[in-house]
């Protein structure tokens, strides 16, 4: 029986990514590295700090990771402050309805936590989340587990209790290992992630519903 829900934040509740991506790109160019989109690709969904410990051991980079970290986190910032205008289609629906049926609700995300309280505060959605969290706070970030796992104790609730919704190939790899059932969510524009791991695909917010993960939660895979 599922009790609580998890969201991802960067593609599920925010069309974020292409903004990252801007933003980053934007980085990477100064830095003098070339990432182009298949190779960032791979890191949607993972942590900061570890996407520049691999940018960094690859091109020999100069700064520190904590220095990297800092001026992607201020960058993505500015750029969300600038570009971001609202939550996704249907994304507030779905949180309303959820709540309206005593679900437990939390948002665990790989961006800082600074990140997703602006994003939180600016779409007026606290309001939908017992708890929130960042890959700030475990020593390994999605597609290890132990971000998903971590907030699962936080809602005083087991993993198999609970149902995850992620966009990206990292995200649902870690919901799975946590063994958490997990819903993918297709967004176009997180690049071509590889949901086929998700225990159900969708490509519109309105498609999941309460109905929906009663099913997956009883391990009927309705499609």
């Amino acid at each position: 029986m599922i009790k609580a829900i998890i969201f991802d934040m960067d593609g599920v509740i925010i069309d974020s990514e292409p903004i990252h991506y801007d933003s980053n790109k934007r980085i990477f160019e100064e830095l003098g590295i070339s990432v182009n989109k298949n190779i960032y690709s791979n890191y949607i969904g993972v942590s900061n700090q570890e996407m520049w410990q691999d940018l960094k051991n690859e091109f020999n980079l100069s700064q520190s990771v904590e220095e990297l970290v800092e001026k992607q986190s201020q960058e993505n910032l500015d750029y969300i402050k600038k570009y971001a205008k609202e939550p996704i289609e249907g994304v507030v629906e779905v949180l309303q309805k959820l709540k309206e049926s005593n679900f437990k609700i939390a948002l665990a995300s790989s961006s800082p936590l600074r990140l997703i309280k602006e994003i939180v505060c600016k779409f007026d959605i606290e309001k939908y989340f017992e708890v929130v969290t960042s890959s700030e706070f475990v020593s390994r970030g999605k597609p290890k587990p132990d971000l998903f796992i971590y907030t699962a104790g936080l809602l005083k609730v087991l993993p198999n209790e609970c149902l995850v919704i992620e966009d990206s190939k990292n995200g649902v790899k870690a919901a799975k290992t946590a063994g958490m059932k997990c819903i993918g969510f297709k967004n176009p524009n997180s690049l071509g992630q590889d949901l086929s791991k998700a225990d159900v695909v969708v490509e519109k917010m309105s498609e999941i519903t309460v109905q929906l993960i009663e099913k997956i939660g009883l391990d009927e895979v309705p499609y």
